[in-house]
């Protein structure tokens, strides 16, 4: 029943000031435009000007709930962001952040995961988009009745960030092992032509891939801390979950 409207979508966005060809590969650049020209040379710009309002502030936590008994339990804390951004280092010090709490050789990754066995698989991250987005630590569940543990875990280690310096150490092996993981990945064409298209789409540069990794060399501990006490707040948090009751559990 949604024929019709996807036929305006298509007539809307298919259109070339939306469009960006890559071509990854062993190619001649004469060869690609040719091509280029005959499969798209007669392509006419739109006339649509979407409206993109501005999201309301949000001034309290909100709380967000899926009932699914045949999911595991799953809960995550999600806070207001910024958009992408190759100057300002907030996003890399949040990315980097939610890779130091909360990936495999984390504290509190070995307690929940390793030791205490209440949680299958936790992380954070830092959504990269265009517009503002979320920095979200989420936990996957052994058990629904830790729900209220697990969250009063994850947001302690939040709040603890905000007066407790990342380790020296492991922030740099940390922003090794990023810039590091992405360059190991670009072995194929498929793997660099995702690459430039995630960035051309963020930004339209496909150098703003080498000026994103090189802001992480950038970010201190300081500048961590003072990028959790800007963003991880209650105001801005929402708390998704997912569990076979109707609701959670949290508070």
């Amino acid at each position: 029943n949604q024929y019709d409207y996807s036929m305006i979508f298509f007539d809307r966005f298919y259109r070339p000031e939306y469009a960006t060809i890559v071509v990854v590969g062993d190619v001649k650049q004469e060869t690609v435009n040719k091509y280029a020209e005959k499969y798209f040379g007669n392509w006419k710009r739109g006339t649509y000007k979407p409206i993109i309002e501005t999201e309301p502030v949000q001034t309290d936590t909100r709380f967000a709930h899926v009932q699914v008994a045949s999911f595991p339990p799953y809960v995550s804390l999600n806070y207001k962001s910024p958009s992408f951004s190759v100057t300002d280092k907030d996003g890399a010090a949040l990315t980097l952040l939610g890779a130091v709490l909360f990936g495999e050789t984390s504290d509190i990754y070995q307690k929940l995961v390793i030791k205490e066995r209440k949680a299958r698989q936790l992380g954070g991250f830092a959504n990269l988009s265009r517009d503002p987005n979320l920095f979200s630590v989420f936990a996957s569940l052994v058990s629904a009745k830790d729900m209220q543990y697990i969250k009063d875990e994850l947001l302690k280690t939040l709040e603890d960030a905000k007066t407790i310096p990342v380790n020296a150490q492991k922030l740099a092996d940390t922003k090794s092992n990023i810039k590091y993981g992405f360059a190991t990945r670009l072995d194929s064409p498929d793997q660099i032509a995702e690459a430039l298209s995630r960035f051309i789409w963020l930004t339209g540069d496909a150098e703003d891939i080498n000026r994103y990794y090189a802001l992480f060399d950038k970010v201190t501990a300081e500048d961590i801390m003072a990028a959790v006490k800007k963003y991880v707040n209650p105001q801005t948090l929402t708390i998704g979950s997912i569990g076979p009751g109707e609701t959670a559990g949290i508070k």
